[in-house]
């Protein structure tokens, strides 16, 4: 998805094969590729979304029905940087 050139030949054959094997005219094929290259710089894959949001949902969970246990972990766990504990601290306030 970053390498230009490779991306330059994969929209030639997505073109082409657009144009083979549905008769999409080439100008359309373009605008499709164009619309899937804007989406490979930030498309995120299914199984990885779901695996984040399952863990943003436990987060969310431990910090709005174990407040003081989830910051003392949070805490615990950044221990040694002193910027981040002056953050969570004032979360905590």
């Amino acid at each position: 998805k970053k390498d230009k050139a490779i991306m330059g030949k994969e929209r030639a054959n997505f073109v082409a094969g657009c144009a083979r094997t549905n008769g999409i005219p080439e100008k359309k094929a373009n605008a499709i590729f164009d619309l899937l290259e804007k989406f490979a710089g930030y498309g995120f894959n299914k199984s990885h979304s779901a695996a984040y949001a399952l863990i943003s949902y436990q987060t969310a969970y431990l910090k709005a029905n174990y407040p003081v246990q989830f910051m003392a972990g949070l805490l615990s766990n950044e221990i040694n940087n002193t910027e981040k504990i002056s953050v969570l601290v004032a979360e905590c306030k």
